[in-house]
């Protein structure tokens, strides 16, 4: 009998953990960017996506609606909101509190069909509010490069896109040209040429938001996040202690 019961909960045990996993399998993470009339309101969030519509998918909607319950005051019912239209089904109601319903929104620097459209884990969601809320002329803009590790003073090679249209109104992507490189919220006085490429350098080690405007167009903000380590401060700190080891290794080598 006892042997029987330690089956029994041994089984109970390693279904549980089983459930546990294919659950965690389900939760995806992506990585969420909203711009509010040419600001960032978040850059590159990192939300866990669950149902929370419950149409048995993870979708856009899903990522949007945790990407406000994380960052926006309030949380999502403050912030965010969806409803079902008749034509077009799932449709935004409400981004960062705006509720123009001048919206545009991106997986991984593609548009959307729609809120419905399904995520996976490490998916890259762009929403954002249309700064011409009359012609729609907002150009979404991003980097070929969305994260990137550098040592100080390196070069940071970017190249810059928009999406556009061909002749046929089928979608292309273009390079963006005469845009300003901005360094968290800062000109960095470089612009991109005519192929939308451009060269900066960080020289102290840290997190960086990089992004981009232009004088001549209204772009929704590009957004590249650059870890830059090795800078003058640090090579110091390493250089201090590891004079002091050598020190204490001495040290001991003596008195030994």
């Amino acid at each position: 009998m006892k042997k029987t019961l330690a089956v029994i909960l041994a089984f109970i045990m390693i279904a549980g953990c089983m459930s546990s996993l294919a659950f965690a399998e389900e939760t995806p993470t992506v990585f969420v960017t909203i711009a509010n009339k040419g600001a960032f309101a978040t850059a590159q969030i990192e939300v866990a996506v669950t149902d929370i519509d419950g149409d048995d998918k993870l979708t856009v909607n899903d990522a949007l609606y945790a990407a406000h319950e994380a960052s926006y005051s309030g949380g999502a019912s403050s912030g965010y909101g969806y409803y079902t239209h008749k034509d077009y089904g799932l449709s935004l109601g409400k981004l960062w509190g705006d509720t123009s319903g001048n919206f545009g929104y991106y997986i991984n620097d593609k548009s959307c069909w729609g809120l419905a459209d399904e995520v996976k884990d490490g998916d890259y969601v762009s929403a954002f509010v249309y700064s011409d809320g009359k012609y729609y002329s907002d150009k979404y803009s991003f980097f070929t490069v969305r994260n990137i590790s550098v040592k100080a003073n390196s070069d940071i090679e970017l190249t810059l896109c928009c999406a556009g249209y061909d002749a046929n109104w089928n979608p292309v992507t273009l390079p963006v040209a005469n845009a300003e490189i901005t360094v968290d919220g800062k000109a960095t006085g470089v612009k991109t040429d005519a192929n939308g490429k451009a060269t900066i350098q960080l020289s102290s080690s840290g997190e960086y938001l990089i992004s981009a405007v232009s004088d001549s167009e209204t772009l929704v903000p590009p957004v590249c996040v650059a870890q830059v380590s090795g800078g003058l401060f640090a090579s110091i700190i390493s250089a201090v202690i590891s004079l002091i080891n050598t020190v204490i290794s001495l040290f001991l080598s003596l008195v030994k």
